[in-house]
């Protein structure tokens, strides 16, 4: 699915696209894009532990996937000292 919105995006010849990662971060099918302009990580939460992990240090390391070097990233959630 990911591929396909890529290819209608191109198409349209989109200036910006937002995409939401699903499941995690690290391992999702939108973590191919080399240099985002930015990434946001918007909340941890015990969701999904069997997949992500059981404390929020290992979840917020499954959603920190996304963080590539040298792009920006922004943290809405108030579990600051995981993120």
């Amino acid at each position: 699915v990911t591929a396909v919105a890529f290819l209608y995006f191109a198409e349209k010849k989109c200036d910006a696209v937002v995409l939401e990662t699903g499941l995690g971060g690290r391992l999702d099918s939108t973590n191919v894009i080399e240099k985002p302009e930015a990434c946001i990580i918007t909340a941890l939460g015990y969701d999904h532990t069997d997949r992500l992990g059981d404390t929020l240090g290992k979840i917020a390391a499954e959603k920190g996937g996304i963080i590539k070097e040298g792009v920006p990233v922004f943290s809405m959630d108030t579990h600051q000292r995981e993120v």
